[in-house]
Parts: structure tokens; sequence; C-alpha cells
């Protein structure tokens, strides 16, 4: 075997390695891309699902606007469809990506979901240079041999018959081997770059699932805010206003003015339902326990019969942390609302006491009661919300309801280790 045959062989075979080195990279990076894919559709998915709950809306009240609200807040559009007509498909497109979800709590309903992608189109554009680098090598390496060996072949027989010398086939071993090295440099350079932008893509989309975190946290936050505040204190009038004009004692003119202020204030609270959103409500700072509730109590006073009183146990009171103060406020203004307004109660209790280990805080009725485990017609955010307050305070709540016999929503907190 000449010296030929050998360099020959020896370029084959550097050529199979590296064929089969880029073949591995390939499938790395085309199960990357896809892992990316899947996240970016993962996290848009989830992100649909917490905005149409936080939205309270069905989809037989989605319009455009709202359609188009949605989108923005996606980052992408959506369409709404049922499932018996679904829309027409999308065309392939390499810079966008789409989903669709079953509307949870209203079967029948689908939405898709069309986005782009700005931190996977760079990974695939370097994709598509890495196809064609890996061509172009490969090419290079398959006919930088064969031509070397060509021209050795001819130059080794001279006019006279007398072989070449030496030195000659090794400088034409040389250049090969300095193609080949300027190759694999090229190579190695492309392969860090394609490296630096998938780390970048990576952090990309870490930051934007971050600030999806904290942007629907957000939402439900304020919606929980306004719901428990504005929304119960606005029903607290209403029921005030009831009792005043059950008097029958009004000139005609002021019980006229009176329907009309009940009529502003029940559309008021519908609209402040609808929306859930962009209010701050007014904290309890530097009131006691005992005072605030005496407040949230006078608030829901009526001259019709009912009847709320309070039964705390002082060493139970002192034992509330002033911060949790505001949120179980809250937590008993939806209760004693609850009880008055679907509930029908004549009689409400508001009790406090403790053990060695728990605060417990309950709110107790002769209303009509319900059945727990059982839908409810009309779905609201009020017994959500108090169970999502309570959690965040460490502690637990329980509702304990039968028909004809009331209600008893019962709060439980954690007693503070002494320091």
């Amino acid at each position: 075997m000449n010296l030929s045959t050998r360099s020959l062989g020896l370029a084959l075979l550097l050529l199979l390695l590296f064929l089969g080195t880029t073949v591995t990279l390939q499938w790395w990076l085309h199960r990357e891309t896809r892992q990316l894919q899947g996240i970016a559709v993962d996290e848009l998915r989830e992100r649909l699902g917490r905005t149409v709950a936080v939205s309270g809306r069905t989809p037989d009240n989605w319009d455009q606007a709202f359609l188009r609200e949605l989108g923005a807040m996606l980052g992408g559009t959506v369409e709404l469809y049922r499932a018996e007509k679904p829309p027409a498909p999308l065309p392939a497109a390499g810079s966008a990506l789409s989903f669709t979800q079953d509307i949870a709590g209203s079967p029948g309903w689908s939405a898709r979901v069309t986005f782009a992608a700005p931190a996977l189109i760079r990974v695939q554009i370097l994709h598509q240079r890495i196809l064609a680098v890996i061509v172009l090598l490969s090419l290079l390496l398959a006919i930088v041999p064969m031509m070397l060996v060509l021209v050795d072949s001819r130059r080794s027989l001279a006019p006279d018959g007398v072989t070449r010398t030496p030195w000659a086939a090794s400088r034409a071993q040389a250049v090969g081997m300095e193609h080949f090295a300027k190759i694999s440099n090229e190579r190695t350079v492309a392969l860090a770059h394609e490296h630096d932008a998938r780390l970048r893509a990576e952090e990309d989309l870490q930051v934007n699932r971050s600030l999806l975190d904290q942007s629907v946290g957000e939402r439900i936050r304020l919606g929980r805010e306004l719901h428990d505040n504005i929304c119960q204190t606005l029903y607290a009038v209403c029921l005030t206003l009831e009792s005043v004009q059950k008097k029958n004692t009004l000139a005609p003119e002021l019980s006229q003015r009176v329907d009309q202020c009940m009529v502003e204030l029940r559309r008021l609270n519908q609209e402040v339902r609808a929306y859930l959103q962009d209010l701050e409500p007014a904290r309890l700072h530097g009131l006691s326990f005992t005072a605030a509730l005496t407040g949230l109590i006078q608030s829901f006073a009526t001259d019709d019969g009912v009847r709320i009183e309070q039964r705390l146990d002082a060493e139970a009171v002192a034992l509330i942390a002033p911060p949790h103060i505001a949120e179980i406020m809250n937590i008993l203004r939806e209760a004693v609302s609850n009880s008055l307004r679907h509930g029908g109660a004549r009689h409400v209790t508001v009790l406090a006491g403790r053990s060695e280990q728990q605060v417990a805080l309950a709110v107790q009725d002769d209303g009509t009661g319900f059945a727990p485990a059982a839908p409810r017609s009309s779905a609201g955010h009020g017994l959500g919300n108090m169970a999502a307050r309570a959690a965040a305070m460490g502690g637990h709540l329980r509702i304990e309801s039968a028909p004809g016999k009331g209600t008893r929503v019962l709060l439980t907190l954690p007693v503070a280790s002494p320091a």
C-alpha cells in the first residue's frame, strides 16, 4: 500500500468520524429545539387557563374586544370556536407556534392561540446555517483528499520516468492537513456561537416565566381584594337602604330617590364584579381586631329584625397578629354577607376561641344552608377567595352546612411561637 492510498483511507476514516459527529450533533440540536418549543407552549397554555379563570367570563360572553385583550395579554392572537366547527388550519410558519385549549368549565368550547416565538427563531436560523455548514464540510472533506490523490498520481511520473521527489508528497499531505485544521476551527467557532444562542434563549424563557407568574399572581390578588372589599361594601349599603325603605315613612320624592340610589348601587356592584381589577382596597391600619369587627358588624346593621352578635375570647383575640387583621376582616365580611344575602339568616354570630396551638374564628347563622359538595348555580369568587386568604396566613378554612340547618364558616390560624 503506497502513501497515496494510505492518505485516502485516512481521509475517508476522518470523514466518517466527522459525519457521525455531525449527525449526532444534529439530533441533539433538534431535540433541544423541540424541548424549547414545548416549554413555550406549556407556559402559554398555563397562562391562558389562569387568565380565563381570573376573567370569570364564559365563552358565550366573549366578544371581539375581549379576544383582542386576551390576545394582547398572551402576546399573540386568540380564536374561539366550538368543537364541532374547528377553524381552518394555519399555514406553516417557522417563526410562529400555536396550540388549542379546551375552555375549563365550558364543554364544547375551545380556543386556538397563535403566538410568535422570538427566542426560538435564532435557534432555528442557526440550525439552518449549521446544516449548510455540515453539507459544505462534507463535500470538502470528500473532494479534497480525492483531488490530492489525483494530483499526486499525475506528478508521481516525470517525463523521463523518474519518480517524483519525496518532499513533494509530504507537502501535499501537509496542505491537506492544513485545510482540515482550518475547517475544524471554523466548525468549533460555529458550535460555540450556537451554544451561546441556546443559553440566551433559555434565559429569556426563564425571565418570561417569572414575569408571567408575577403578572397572573397580581391580577388574582387584585380581583380578590376588589371582590372582598368594594363588592361587599356596596352590598351593605344596599341592605341599609332597603331597611330604610321598609319603614314607609319617607316622602314620595325621597322614596323615589332611594330607589334610584339602590338601582345605581346594584349596577355598580355588577360592573365591579365583572371587571375585578385595577383597584387597591383600604387597609385597617391602626385598628384593633375588636374595633375592626365592631365596625364590620355596624356596616351590616339593619332594622328588619336581623341580629348580628359577637362572642369573643379576649385571650384568643390577643393572639391575632396585627398584619392578619385586614385579611381576617375580609373573610368575616364575606361570610356574614353570604349568610344575609344567600342564606336569608335572621341571627348571625361571630365567635373567637383558642387552643394551645390554634386560634379559631367562626361565623354561624340560622339560614337556609346548602350542600357544600354540590355544584352551585352561580359561580362566584367568594368561597375561593376566603380559602386563598386563609392559606396565605398559614391557616385553614372549613365550611359546615346542610340544607335547612344553617351554615358555619370556621377559620383556624396557628398560634405564633414565643420568641
